[in-house]
C-alpha cells in the first residue's frame, strides 16, 4: 500500500517536470516577441503597394532587436515587440505594431535614446508583462508609466520653460499648480519649503516600497498612489494632514509634476535645458511667494477658519483689524521662528531657506491694506494685573473658544511659546479689548461686551501665566 502511494506520488512529479520543461521549451522556441514580429511581418506584406517593398517586407528577419545605450547604462529590447515603432505605414493600428506617435523620435533617435529612459519599465525583458513591470508578481519598481503621466519624463532633459509650448503643456502645467496651491508650504523641494511633509526631492525615483499600497484602490503602482493621494490624502494615509482641493484634471497634473521630480541626472548631451527649469523665486513678488508657501493653510487670508484636517484655528493674517495691532516686526518674528506646536512653519533661512529679503516682501504684501489709523493706546503699563481675577473672568469669557487651559480651539493657543515671548502685553490688551472683525474674536472692552481696563489687564495678566499651567 505505502509502494502504490509513492509511485503515485513520483509519477504525479514527473508529469508535472514534464509539463514544465515543455512550457519552458514551448517559450524558447516560440517566445513571445516572435508571435509580434511575425504578424508584423504579415501586415508588412499585405500593406506593401509594390513589389520592392512587398519583397524587402518578405526578406525582415524574425530575431532578437535590442537597443544598447552605454551613455545611459540601459539596454533595451522594446523593438523585439514594437517592431512598427518608426514606421509611418503602421499609422491606424492597434498596439504593438502602431507607429509611435506625434514627432517625438524625429529629435529622439531610438538609438541613442532608446525607450525605457521616457516611458520606464524592464528593458531587457521580452514578454508584455515583465517588460512593462506591471503586476506584483514582475518584482519592478519602475513599471511603465501610464500616457497620461508620460510627459513627465520630458523634464529630465527640457526646461518647464519650453516643454510650455513643445509637447510638455501637462508637466508645465502641473508645476505651476504646484506652485499656486502652496505645495511647497508643507514640502521642502531644493531645500526650500516647509517640514509639515517630507521633501519631494527624487520623488519620482522612489521604489514602489516607499509607499504605503494598503489603501489604493486602482493598480497598486506609484503612479496609482500619487494619483489617488492628490485625490484625497487621508484615504491613502489616514494620518496624513495634507490638504488637497482639485479636480480630477488637476491631481493629474499634479502627478505629472511630481512624477518628474526624479534623482537621476541625465548626461549633458542629453539635456537641453532652453531657459529656465522653475521661476527665479528670488525675482518673485509678495503674491507670487504668499500663493507658494501660505495660501494652501492661510487661503486668501482675510478670514480665520476652524481647520477640520489640522484641528485648529488657522488665523487671519491679512484681516485689517489684525495688521491694525501687529506691525511689521511681530510679523517677521513670526514669519521666522513660526509657532512652536503648531502647522506653522519657521520660515527663515536656516529653518524653511527664505532669505530675508522674499519674507520681507510676503511681509509687505500682507500688510498692504494695512489701515492707516493705528488703534488706541491702551496703556497697560498703567494698571498691575490681578491673575487670579483674570483666571476667573478667563474661565467665563474665553474657555469656550481658547480651551479651559489655553490649549487652543476655535481660538488660538495662548499656551504657544511664541505668543507668550513675542505678543507684547500692550498688544494683548489691544486685541481683547478691540476684538477682531471677521473673526471668532470679538470686542470684550466698553464698546462690546462691556470689560472695564482693568478687566482687561487682569486677562492679560493671566494670559501671560498660561504656558506655566500643566
Amino acid at each position: 500500500m505505502g509502494n502504490r502511494f509513492y509511485l503515485t506520488l513520483l509519477f504525479l512529479s514527473g508529469v508535472v517536470l514534464l509539463l514544465f520543461m515543455s512550457f519552458s521549451i514551448y517559450r524558447e522556441v516560440a517566445p513571445e516577441w516572435k508571435k509580434y514580429q511575425s504578424e508584423y511581418k504579415t501586415m508588412m506584406v499585405r500593406k506593401s503597394t509594390d513589389d520592392a517593398t512587398k519583397k524587402k517586407a518578405e526578406a525582415m528577419k524574425i530575431d532578437l532587436r535590442q537597443i544598447y545605450l552605454g551613455k545611459l547604462n540601459r539596454v533595451d529590447r522594446c523593438t523585439s515587440c514594437h517592431a512598427g515603432v518608426e514606421n509611418p505605414n503602421m499609422e491606424g493600428v492597434k498596439p504593438p505594431y502602431k507607429v509611435h506617435s506625434g514627432d517625438y523620435l524625429k529629435n529622439h533617435e531610438l538609438n541613442k535614446f532608446g525607450c525605457t529612459v521616457c516611458h520606464y519599465g524592464q528593458g531587457r525583458a521580452l514578454t508584455r508583462k515583465e517588460a512593462h513591470g506591471l503586476g506584483h508578481d514582475t518584482h519592478w519598481d519602475y513599471p511603465i508609466v501610464p500616457l497620461q503621466y508620460i510627459q513627465s519624463s520630458c523634464a529630465s532633459c527640457h526646461s518647464l520653460e519650453s516643454l510650455k509650448t513643445k509637447g510638455g503643456e501637462n508637466v508645465a502645467k502641473g508645476e505651476v499648480l504646484f506652485r499656486e496651491r502652496g505645495c511647497k508650504g508643507c514640502h521642502k523641494l531644493e531645500g526650500v519649503g516647509g517640514v509639515l511633509g517630507k521633501a519631494l526631492d527624487g520623488v519620482g525615483s522612489q521604489p514602489i516600497a516607499y509607499f504605503p499600497m494598503r489603501f489604493v484602490q486602482g493598480e497598486r503602482t506609484v503612479y496609482a498612489w500619487m494619483k489617488e493621494h492628490f485625490d484625497d490624502p487621508r484615504n491613502i494615509v489616514p494620518a496624513s494632514e495634507m490638504k488637497a482641493e482639485v479636480t480630477d484634471v488637476e491631481a493629474d497634473l499634479l502627478t505629472t509634476y511630481v512624477l518628474s521630480l526624479r534623482a537621476e541626472e541625465m548626461p549633458k548631451k542629453y539635456r537641453k535645458f532652453e531657459g529656465t527649469n522653475a521661476p527665479v523665486v528670488g525675482d518673485a513678488n509678495g503674491e507670487t511667494l504668499y500663493k507658494m508657501y501660505c495660501i494652501a493653510c492661510h487661503t486668501t487670508g482675510k478670514d480665520s477658519v476652524y481647520d477640520e484636517v489640522f484641528k485648529r484655528t488657522i488665523p487671519a493674517i491679512m484681516n485689517p483689524s489684525f495688521l491694525k495691532a501687529a506691525d511689521d516686526k511681530f510679523l517677521k518674528k513670526v514669519l521666522d521662528e513660526g509657532r512652536a506646536g503648531t502647522q506653522m512653519t519657521a520660515w527663515k533661512q536656516s529653518a524653511a531657506g527664505l532669505t530675508d529679503k522674499e519674507v520681507n516682501k510676503i511681509i509687505e504684501y500682507l500688510a498692504k491694506d494695512r489701515p492707516a489709523q493705528r488703534p488706541e493706546p491702551f496703556g497697560i503699563d498703567k494698571y498691575k494685573g490681578n491673575v487670579t481675577h483674570g483666571e476667573d473672568l478667563f474661565a467665563i469669557r474665553c474657555v469656550s473658544c481658547h480651551g479651559n487651559k489655553g490649549q487652543g480651539g476655535v481660538g488660538l493657543n495662548l499656551r504657544n511659546p511664541i505668543i507668550q515671548k513675542e505678543a507684547d502685553p500692550e498688544f494683548i490688551a489691544i486685541t481683547i479689548r478691540d476684538g477682531r472683525e471677521g473673526t471668532h474674536m470679538a470686542a470684550f472692552g466698553k464698546s462690546g461686551v462691556g470689560l472695564e481696563n482693568q478687566d482687561i489687564a487682569d486677562l492679560v495678566a493671566y494670559v501671560r501665566t498660561l504656558s506655566k499651567k500643566k
